[in-house]
């Protein structure tokens, strides 16, 4: 995996350590939050979306807050890095980065079908009739993104588990960029598979194309899944008010809650609510956790796998 893992580290590298910036200090009795969500979906429904719950967040604390959408995975930890977001929704391995790299601070974490936990699946176009990972051999492959747990990271590690080696055995590999994306790109014959989310139960990335590609469920397939990966994340600055912080939290929690704000966050990423650590230990019974970034072991699990050093991902240069 020599050619891809360092295509992944330089992108990583390229974005979320860039030109090293000085963070702004917070003001004194702060009153205003950036609020930023990663492109893993359509960028501008992640931004119209998440620019309603800005807005709710906004009535529920009484702090302004307004919403973003960086260009990458990658951007959106540098973004929060040098200070320019105060409150990010991270990708699981996003999330470990920006924690390693600046602190990235972790308050909830997403629930979806009443589990903390979601997967990642390899997708292939129909036609193929693939009946396993083998079958794959000198196909196109699409990741989503080299910050995504879903969309790289675990996939690529089930990859490896079965002996492949994604540069000497698929014929190209590319980035698509965003998880509808990959399923798109399989759909129309751009790549002949791909790794997206998704699971057996609740979670599927080709969901969120189906409204306009109604077939999409029979001519994109569903070959293997990966093992579980820790969910998604509402991360703060590290150095934001732990006052700010909390009220924040509590106040997502409220909103998930009522009727339009469980429309609201379905709509943004397919989540059904928000845990707090104290939530994991004892409604979800992970009773081995000491901290909460403890939850998140088996990304540095995978990478460590990968042969991904998050040192090198993220030292400053």
């Amino acid at each position: 995996m020599n050619r891809l893992r360092v295509m992944a580290i330089t992108v990583v590298c390229a974005l979320v350590l860039g030109i090293a910036q000085t963070a702004p200090q917070p003001a004194a009795g702060q009153t205003s939050l950036v609020l930023a969500f990663v492109p893993s979906l359509d960028a501008q429904r992640v931004l119209d979306t998440g620019s309603t719950l800005a807005r709710m967040l906004e009535v529920a604390t009484g702090y302004k807050v307004s919403a973003t959408v960086p260009t990458s995975y990658a951007a959106t930890i540098e973004a929060m890095c040098a200070g320019r977001v105060d409150v990010a929704f991270l990708a699981p391995f996003s999330y470990v980065l920006a924690h390693q790299r600046c602190g990235a601070d972790v308050r909830l974490v997403s629930i979806r079908a009443n589990l903390p936990f979601y997967k990642s699946q390899i997708l292939y176009r129909a036609d193929l009739n693939a009946k396993s990972l083998q079958d794959l051999r000198g196909k196109k492959f699409a990741f989503v993104d080299p910050g995504s747990a879903s969309g790289y990271l675990f996939p690529a590690a089930l990859l490896k588990k079965n002996g492949i080696d994604p540069d000497r055995f698929f014929s190209q590999v590319v980035f698509a960029g965003g998880h509808d994306k990959v399923v798109l790109a399989i759909y129309t014959g751009s790549v002949d598979a791909g790794a997206t989310f998704g699971d057996e139960v609740f979670s599927d990335a080709r969901t969120r194309v189906a409204a306009q590609y109604k077939d999409v469920m029979d001519k994109v397939k569903v070959l293997v899944y990966t093992d579980p990966i820790p969910n998604d994340t509402v991360s703060f600055r590290r150095d934001l008010s732990d006052e700010v912080k909390e009220k924040t939290a509590k106040a997502l929690l409220r909103i998930a809650q009522t009727a339009p704000g469980k429309e609201t966050i379905d709509r943004l990423y397919q989540i059904q609510g928000f845990a707090d650590f104290s939530a994991l230990t004892t409604t979800y019974k992970l009773s081995k956790l000491k901290t909460f970034d403890e939850y998140f072991q088996p990304i540095r699990d995978a990478a460590k796998f990968l042969g991904l050093n998050l040192e090198d991902l993220v030292r400053p240069r």
